[in-house]
């Protein structure tokens, strides 16, 4: 077993490579959290300081102590985070809503720049925790399955001994990826999955919060879930998604485990009366979210740290850019998620999901192009485009733009096709800036 676990040395390397080269839209106690975590799956999966070396059974607990920190402080701080959105949650239950994403002391939940300016509608926040919460239980991708005719993988995080894990010749690796689904019961039976209550002090090293796979099939892409829930509904629905998602990976490493964005959710709907979707729109969001098989490398699946990765052309994170598009605001197309696909190509994903199941979805027209629909075809032929490939940086357009006097920036593809267009006049500014 110890081999599985990655030595202190490379998870210290991995940490201040992640440190040093990247940058979250959040606060840098934030993004230490969120970081930490990011390193046990990289560890999983041999990227970045393992060098293609696997350790599978690498946990965030391994992390923590690799890196000198105290596990039940840095469990405490995740905890705060998600109980910040709960007391959010409880403020408009309460009929004391607050219109930004904010703590009761004014901080921006999650430590988001943008959540202390944006106004938002408590009602659709809480819709989006509800419908976020439970799109990704493993019985509600089942029903999914049932209902749409498609398969979806789906597992979830046990309290595992890796002591009797190595006595039956398990590792981290074959309980994520093969199918279990039929063995839960019995791995209980034989103490492979233990409640938390029934831990013994001498037993608590061996213990360890581990991902079991119940069904083998394509995930969800969580990119998708937040931009169809706010094609659907709003802006505030989506964001109320994505909150969700942060509790579900935040979670994974607290004082006490459980299921607390699905919690989350059934004490919204048991409270508060007003909310106006149940489990027939979970569902549709689950499907909206599922990514069809053979197509796990064309769609992009950010996690908590690509959503908030800061792309370094643009200066904008994954999340930004999904709030903007949602809104019909110009949006510049970064590739995301650690399989590194133009975010468009995950917008025509969801466009074609929605006509799947027939939604009316009125897609919004950057406002740089909407105010071309008054005028006469002649005018707008002779506007000044610039054509750009989506590998060029932010910069360099701008700098095209300036030198040409052009109004607006086409980013196409190298066979010809639009991808979005970007309006100088929302980034020239910066430009202008730094010189």
């Amino acid at each position: 077993m110890p081999k599985k676990i990655a030595p202190a040395e490379l998870i210290q390397q991995d940490f201040h490579h992640l440190k040093t080269s990247e940058r979250l839209y959040t606060i840098p106690r934030i993004e230490d959290l969120v970081f930490m975590q990011s390193i046990e799956g990289r560890a999983h999966n041999g990227a970045g300081a393992f060098n293609k070396r696997f350790y599978v059974n690498t946990t965030v607990d391994d992390i923590v102590s690799a890196l000198g920190r105290s596990p039940k402080v840095v469990k405490t701080k995740r905890q705060e985070l998600i109980d910040e959105i709960v007391e959010f949650v409880d403020s408009a239950l309460a009929d004391d809503p607050r219109e930004k994403l904010v703590t009761r002391s004014g901080r921006p939940l999650l430590g988001i720049p943008q959540f202390k300016e944006r106004t938002v509608n408590y009602h659709d926040i809480l819709k989006g925790l509800y419908l976020g919460g439970l799109r990704d239980e493993p019985e509600i991708r089942k029903k999914t399955q049932e209902i749409y005719n498609i398969n979806i993988g789906y597992g979830k995080c046990y309290l595992v001994n890796t002591k009797v894990m190595d006595g039956m010749g398990l590792d981290g690796e074959m309980l994520a990826h093969n199918e279990h689904e039929d063995r839960i019961a019995a791995y209980r039976s034989c103490g492979l999955i233990v409640d938390e209550k029934k831990v013994k002090r001498s037993a608590s090293k061996y213990i360890k919060y581990m991902y079991i796979r119940h069904h083998v099939g394509p995930g969800q892409s969580d990119d998708a879930a937040i931009v169809a829930s706010g094609l659907l509904y709003n802006v505030d629905v989506a964001l109320g998604v994505f909150l969700a998602d942060a509790i579900d990976t935040l979670e994974k490493y607290v004082t006490h485990y459980r299921d607390q964005d699905g919690e989350l959710a059934m004490y919204i709907k048991e409270n508060y009366p007003f909310l106006d979707v149940g489990e027939k729109e979970v569902y549709e969001l689950s499907y909206l979210a599922a990514i069809p098989e053979g197509r796990t490398d064309e769609v992009p699946d950010s996690s908590l740290r690509y959503l908030l990765a800061v792309d370094q052309e643009s200066g904008q994170s994954t999340l930004e850019t999904h709030l903007n598009f949602i809104e019909g605001k110009p949006f510049i197309p970064i590739a995301i998620s650690y399989k590194r696909i133009i975010i468009s190509q995950l917008y025509d994903f969801v466009r074609d999901k929605l006509r799947s199941i027939d939604k009316e979805v009125v897609f919004r027209i950057p406002e740089a192009l909407a105010e071309e629909l008054d005028s006469s075809v002649a005018k707008v032929m002779q506007r000044k485009f610039i054509t750009v490939s989506p590998h060029t940086s932010l910069k360099s357009a701008l700098e095209k733009v300036e030198a040409r006097k052009g109004e607006l920036i086409i980013v196409k593809d190298e066979y010809g096709n639009i991808l979005g267009v970007v309006n100088p006049a929302d980034f020239l500014i910066f430009l202008r800036g730094r010189v």
